[in-house]
């Protein structure tokens, strides 16, 4: 169903509830023209009226928003200043009720652009997630089967070019996502530069190159950046600095959906704001109930919680506020949404724990602008906290809590996870023959091999030194395991670069998963045990628990 589609549904099935929303409105005004009404009554009449302004105004039903908003001051002003309900009062009320009827009974639904600013919705591509294809073009047959080897080892499609005709044949058919450009060729000492400056005008958009070459000299730099170059490779060309550089330029290490929850007791409104959020990208979870609020965040671990002000049972600032009392949640975004214009109520609401206040009914552009913002700068902050600085993975400390949730997650799914440890054979040996520096350049290319070859909703962390650990969500240990050897397959034919020479790294493994072992020190002891048979029965190879208990 297009998004379009979607919101006119909602639309519909949001009037279908007003005749039920209005007849709660006449039980409570009966009570009070028989004055035996209570505070209780007045506040739910007020929530009620509050809630049906908003919701409508968000939809796109004018004239009922506009009737509700004014009802709803002339409550509010009853309630905050005390006011008895005389005849006058008593039939202002009416009034208001009567034209809301009216509204509702005459409103017909229409196309789902009648909700202003639905042209926002459709901005992201369907081809992320697609391989990215490589246009390597080098003479030297030897050095193009390496580099072609080494770059798919690390999930990119190559197109190995020996010449410079066959390049601008291929790229003028179909273009590739990046280019890897030798510099010197036959036809000159810069006919890689020349060719691409050539191609850049056949392309529609521009291609991002790199180039290599064994010239280092500023002339050939200046040229290649002249020419477009996005990089510049001197040959020996290192593996993992030319992935790197890869990587950043057609953004393969992919952007995860900032996770938004969103807290309302309005069904219809509710998941109207999730079609928004979900079309600018977002993953999002709904709950129309605030009691269910803790378990929801500690299933979904959002990035932030969009949540209306006022909700049956408790507001929005009070929830706010038992959220921030939780050390877990103290730094999350939320966003408070309501059709609130008194500055001293949002401002108060902001002291109880909210970040940001976007008035009802808002825009689309507004709020997936406000919700993405907010949630990146939570993203920045949670990765300062749980990052290893030298690969970019989780640490020891986020990499065990992401092992508890998804031990949490299958016990209470009756579903499976399997739990991974890796440790680089000979590690010792490798920083001792080439140095420190080398050494960490050989976790770095692990630690994006493992990051490419596995997928979003995976857990990779470094464990510690040169170990590792993989938390595969709703994987079996089975599967986990032949995912995990064919990773140490293609890292023992990465090709290390340090001094001139060359040399191949592998790694040992042990895996073990939920339900065989139900906790995360079970899980944890497992593993390691069968890494430890891993390492001591040949290495280079990935052990399952099971196969170390049937040995023992």
């Amino acid at each position: 169903m297009s998004v379009r589609d979607k919101l006119k549904a909602l639309r519909e099935s949001y009037i279908k509830t007003l005749p039920a929303k209005l007849n709660d409105v006449n039980n409570i005004y009966s009570k009070i023209k028989d004055a035996c009404h209570s505070d209780a009554d007045m506040a739910n009449l007020h929530r009620l009226v509050h809630s049906i302004a908003g919701t409508s105004a968000s939809f796109g039903f004018k004239e009922i928003a506009d009737n509700a908003r004014q009802f709803e001051q002339l409550l509010k002003g009853i309630i905050e200043n005390n006011k008895p309900i005389d005849f006058t009062a008593l039939a202002e009320i009416r009034e208001y009720i009567v034209l809301l009827e009216h509204h509702i009974n005459n409103t017909k639904i229409v196309d789902a652009d009648a909700v202003k600013s639905h042209a926002v919705l459709s901005a992201h591509s369907s081809d992320e997630n697609s391989v990215k294809k490589v246009f390597l073009v080098e003479d030297d047959p030897h050095l193009l089967q390496t580099l072609e080897s080494q770059i798919s080892h690390f999930g990119y499609k190559v197109m190995p070019f020996d010449n410079i005709d066959d390049f601008k044949m291929a790229a003028l058919k179909e273009p590739p996502d990046v280019i890897v450009m030798d510099i010197i060729f036959k036809e000159g000492e810069v006919a890689g530069i020349e060719a691409v400056s050539e191609m850049q005008r056949y392309f529609q958009k521009r291609i991002p190159v790199v180039f290599i070459s064994a010239r280092s000299d500023i002339f050939a730099r200046i040229e290649a950046v002249q020419a477009g170059g996005e990089a510049y490779l001197t040959k020996p060309v290192k593996i993992d600095s030319l992935i790197e550089r890869l990587d950043i330029l057609i953004a393969r290490k992919e952007i995860k959906p900032y996770r938004i929850l969103i807290i309302d007791d309005e069904v219809e409104l509710a998941q109207y704001y999730a079609a928004i959020l979900e079309e600018g990208g977002m993953d999002t979870k709904i709950l129309n109930n605030p009691l269910n609020a803790f378990d929801a965040l500690s299933e979904f671990n959002p990035d932030l919680i969009l949540m209306d002000k006022y909700m049956p049972q408790y507001n929005g600032d009070i929830l706010a506020k038992a959220i921030r009392q939780m050390d877990d949640y103290f730094s999350i975004p939320i966003v408070f949404l309501s059709t609130e214009t008194d500055i001293d109520k949002q401002m108060n609401a902001m002291r109880m724990g909210g970040d940001d206040f976007l008035a009802k009914p808002v825009n689309p552009e507004i709020l997936i602008s406000s919700v993405s913002i907010r949630a990146d700068r939570m993203r920045i902050i949670r990765s300062f906290m749980g990052k290893d600085s030298l690969t970019g993975l989780l640490n020891h400390t986020m990499i065990k809590e992401g092992l508890d949730a998804a031990i949490d997650r299958a016990r209470r799914q009756k579903g499976v996870m399997a739990f991974a440890m890796i440790d680089i054979d000979k590690f010792k040996s490798v920083n001792d023959t080439y140095g420190h520096l080398i050494g960490d350049r050989v976790i770095v290319s692990l630690s994006g091999l493992l990051q490419h070859r596995l997928r979003r909703t995976d857990i990779v962390g470094r464990y510690g030194g040169e170990e590792f650990a993989i938390v595969f969500s709703d994987t079996d240990v089975d599967n986990a395991m032949r995912i995990l050897d064919e990773i140490r397959t293609a890292f023992s034919k990465i090709k290390h670069q340090a001094n001139g020479s060359e040399f191949y790294c592998t790694f040992s493994a042990g895996i073990a998963g939920y339900p065989a072992y139900d906790n995360a020190v079970d899980i944890c002891s497992a593993a390691d045990k069968a890494l430890y048979e891993a390492k001591h029965s040949g290495r280079n190879k990935v052990i399952k628990a099971s196969e170390v208990e049937w040995k023992s």
